[in-house]
């Protein structure tokens, strides 16, 4: 009898497989070589990013310092009892425009350039009107230079200077968001590009208090009562500032290393220490009281300007200090980025040249010889005994395999393991945009989420609810007058006492500024208002501790209330008929409840 053939047909042979093994091996690690040369990439972007953020960050500050330099000989001009000012002060102050105007040529050249400038719109066009307003305060300073001294008043001197201080928080905007693109770029350089930013505004309240001085010291009088209520609130900035300037400092000591300020900053932080905090606030202290009591202070504004402006240049040399080591920072991470690229191409090209080695060392240790093995089976299974068995080369084959499984087994390990660090971030990531930074309650999205499967549930099995608007009261007046660090102590405080009041199944969220909203399930209107009239008692009676030395802020909120009883269970009717409630609450003088419609 005849022995059958020894492949079936249409069966892949061992050839086959192996060179779809082959082939797949090397799709494995191609692959992945990718996903490595694209998370280097995406850091060596990041750096790259990083590193133009700073840059234009440094242009902005420089555009404002401009300005605020400015004011200097702008200052001492005012201050001259002569027509059209002296021929040395007037060239000082050509030269202080030329600055600014090549620093504002500078600000707006990094706008045009920025190749994603569609993300500048709003600093473009305040960049265009900022200018224009730069021109309209100094044509009000050239009058008022031109007048005789004896005929600039002191409103007129403290308008002129206004005009000029008011210029640099428009730049704000644009200093903010480029200091929030290179954190973002790298977090690493969150101390040194906050840190230049605080240090450039201690140097603008600096530039301030000296400005402050001027119409005291022209008329040669002491203060009056608005510019020593005036002075009192820049001094409080600037002491806020250095404060905090301090703590991000002092923050860095036990950071990992590379996260520490350099010595070139430290030596510019006690530098500041000594001049500005030193030096010029002796001056400072002297002018003040004289201002405070007799007004013989024995000196003009230029002279005062002479004295005191050098010394605020160590402000400067804090924040240029911090600037550079924020742009030796990125630089030194687009060179590491740079280096793990090359690294990669490099690992990349032995590693395949290392997989054909092993493909072809498979082959012929495993591939040929199991062939031959599989030929003589054949034979023998034709009653053909004469094909010998091929000889093994070397006994390592399982041994091979086994640490093939092995491998597997790792990679699949860390493949595991990214997944759930995915998981968690995702999880993660989804909470933050649910939840409100600042306060903690949930953020309008997810309020509205909630509280539509809420009212679901009222309208399927009847029960009651009562919806809440809460506004604080003056909280605009919070911000200006203490800051907005104050301010967002207050909401939280005001967050706190609105979490603690609310019932189990009851929703509660920071629909955005001082507005919050509450759902009441399961609530009567009359339970409704007992529960509002206990959140204003309870928010009126909270002392609020805004640190700084400043004493506990007491607020009071106004209220709008519409219950499901008498509008209905649709969410955005009783959160309109409630904010229609809420203002008649403001309107009707503040710390009070209004109803959308009462009980029949």
């Amino acid at each position: 009898m005849l022995a059958t053939s020894s492949t079936p047909p249409h069966t892949l042979t061992l050839r086959g497989w192996f060179r779809l093994i082959a082939v797949g091996l090397v799709l494995i690690v191609l692959v992945g070589v990718a996903q490595l040369v694209n998370l280097e990439w995406a850091k060596f972007e990041q750096s790259r990013r990083a590193q133009q953020a700073v840059q234009r960050l440094r242009v902005a500050l420089v555009a404002a310092e401009m300005v605020s330099r400015e004011r200097g000989p702008t200052n001492g001009l005012l201050g001259e009892a002569t027509t059209g000012g002296t021929p040395e002060l007037l060239e000082r102050l050509t030269r202080a425009r030329q600055r600014t105007d090549e620093a504002f040529l500078a600000y707006r050249q990094v706008l045009d350039d920025d190749p994603q400038a569609s993300r500048h719109q709003d600093i473009r066009r305040e960049a265009g009107e900022l200018v224009q307003a730069l021109q309209q305060a100094r044509t009000r300073i050239d009058l008022l230079i031109q007048r005789p001294g004896a005929q600039r008043s002191a409103a007129d001197i403290r308008d002129g200077v206004q005009a000029m201080i008011g210029l640099v928080p428009r730049l704000a905007p644009a200093i903010t968001a480029f200091a929030h693109e290179a954190q973002q770029a790298d977090a690493e350089l969150a101390t040194p590009v906050w840190g230049a930013r605080l240090a450039a505004e201690l140097r603008e309240y600096a530039g301030q208090l000296g400005s402050l001085f001027t119409p005291a010291l022209s008329r040669h009088q002491p203060f009056t009562e608005g510019e020593t209520a005036a002075i009192d609130q820049v001094k409080g900035r600037i002491d806020q500032l250095h404060h905090l300037l301090g703590l991000r400092m002092a923050a860095t000591d036990g950071a990992p290393e590379g996260g520490q300020p350099g010595g070139a900053v430290r030596a510019a932080q006690a530098a500041m220490a000594q001049r500005y905090f030193g030096n010029a606030a002796r001056l400072l202290g002297e002018v003040e009281r004289a201002g405070r009591t007799h007004g013989r202070y024995g000196l003009t504004p230029a002279e005062f300007a002479a004295r005191y402006v050098p010394d605020m240049d160590a402000i400067i040399e804090l924040r240029d200090a911090l600037l550079s080591e924020a742009e030796q920072r990125s630089i030194d991470a687009h060179e590491r980025s740079r280096r793990s690229l090359a690294w990669l191409a490099g690992l990349t090209s032995a590693l395949m040249a290392l997989v054909l080695v092993m493909l072809l060392l498979i082959r012929q240790r495993v591939v040929q010889p199991l062939m031959q093995a599989a030929e003589a089976l054949h034979a023998m299974g034709r009653g053909d005994l004469s094909p010998a068995l091929p000889e093994p080369r070397a006994h390592d084959e399982v041994a091979a395999i086994i640490g093939g499984i092995e491998a597997l087994r790792q990679q699949s390990r860390v493949r595991g393991d990214l997944e759930r660090e995915r998981d968690r971030l995702i999880e993660t990531l989804r909470e933050q945009s649910s939840t409100d930074f600042l306060t903690g309650l949930p953020n309008r999205r997810a309020f509205f989420e909630a509280a539509e499967a809420e009212m679901a549930r009222a309208r399927r099995h009847g029960f009651g609810v009562v919806l809440l608007l809460l506004d604080v009261d003056h909280f605009k007046r919070v911000n200006d007058q203490l800051g907005h660090t104050a301010g967002d102590l207050a909401l939280v405080a005001v967050a706190g006492v609105l979490h603690q009041g609310m019932r189990q199944g009851d929703l509660a969220a920071r629909l955005g500024g001082e507005e919050f909203v509450a759902l009441l399930s399961h609530c009567s209107p009359e339970a409704g208002m007992g529960f509002a009239e206990r959140l204003r008692e309870a928010i009126q009676a909270e002392a609020i501790d805004v640190g700084a030395g400043l004493p506990a802020l007491h607020l009071t909120v106004s209220i709008g209330l519409a219950d499901s009883a008498h509008h209905g269970h649709d969410l955005d009717a009783l959160v309109a008929r409630a904010d229609q409630a809420m203002y008649r609450a403001k309107h009707g003088g503040r710390n009070r409840i209004e109803w959308a419609g009462r009980p029949t």
